[in-house]
């Protein structure tokens, strides 16, 4: 793609597309659309995608990262089949309209998989058991039937468990690494919703957020779907790293597992492999020391 692509990015107001979108701007010429108003954000719901853009309006790529993830899914699931699977369908159509398909990057997830599978790769079967992860796998085979059918030239990245953020839930989840980080860092005590020993796929927020750039910007991609490279990381592995950068986190830090979280996470792998190493070994975090280290103070 051109040094100058325009590219359009969904949930643009959200953690993970707003890092996406800021990032994009050293590359790209960026429109941001989101269904919550933000400074420089188009607001709109991404089901009425095509209302919102002038119709003259033309984008190089499209980052579809609006979604209800985890919780907030299982909280509401008819908002989930809403923004997650028909606002996907409201993506693809505005791109079959587009004079050249454009490339189409949707953010997909670990929770395509609950069938216990350690580490799956891009060929293995996808099993989900939770509605986020089925209306994620519903988007997968929406962007995979359009790119069949020429509508867009569509990629699809499953991304791990993005950290370090906060909860946006009072009751932390799978995400609950991030809070642990956090709050011991501060001093404050933290109560794991998971088995002390129970590892999930980790990135940190820079290499997904990298991750998609570049999925959005590469002349050419080694397949239409690609897995993010990511860590095993449990509670008690990152109290270790956490200890080990001096914080002194262990008394801090206990294990109540939760059993809406346990159900949730039951069957995810502990990591994402991946058949194209070479696409993101650059952007692979060496380990969870490597994430604290990144960290502000504070």
């Amino acid at each position: 793609m051109s040094a100058r692509s325009s590219v359009l990015v969904t949930g643009a107001a959200g953690f993970l597309g707003s890092r996406i979108a800021d990032a994009l701007t050293e590359q790209a010429e960026v429109t941001r659309l989101d269904r919550v108003a933000a400074p420089g954000v188009v607001a709109v719901d991404v089901s009425r995608l095509a209302e919102a853009l002038p119709a003259r309006f033309t984008a190089d790529a499209v980052v579809h990262a609006a979604a209800i993830t985890t919780q907030a899914s299982e909280a509401d699931p008819a908002a989930a089949w809403a923004i997650n699977v028909e606002g996907t369908r409201a993506v693809i159509a505005w791109c079959a309209r587009q004079p050249r398909p454009p490339r189409l990057v949707l953010l997909s997830s670990i929770a395509v998989f609950a069938a216990g599978e350690a580490a799956p790769d891009e060929a293995s079967r996808v099993v989900p058991a939770s509605t986020y992860g089925t209306t994620k796998a519903v988007a997968e085979l929406l962007v995979a039937e359009a790119t069949r059918r020429g509508e867009v030239d569509g990629v699809v990245l499953r991304l791990p468990v993005s950290v370090i953020r906060t909860s946006r839930y009072d009751q932390p989840g799978a995400g609950f690494i991030s809070d642990l980080v956090l709050r011991a860092r501060r001093g404050h005590r933290f109560t794991a919703p998971l088995p002390s020993g129970h590892r999930l796929p980790i990135g940190s927020v820079r290499a997904s957020v990298a991750m998609a750039c570049r999925a959005a910007l590469a002349p050419s991609l080694p397949a239409p779907l690609l897995h993010a490279a990511c860590l095993a990381v449990s509670g008690e592995d990152a109290v270790a790293a956490l200890e080990a950068a001096g914080v002194p986190a262990r008394g801090l830090v206990e294990y109540a597992p939760d059993p809406m979280t346990l159900a949730l996470v039951a069957g995810w792998p502990q990591r994402l492999a991946t058949r194209y190493p070479a696409f993101s070994a650059d952007l692979a975090d060496p380990d969870f020391g490597a994430i604290l280290a990144a960290l502000p103070p504070g």
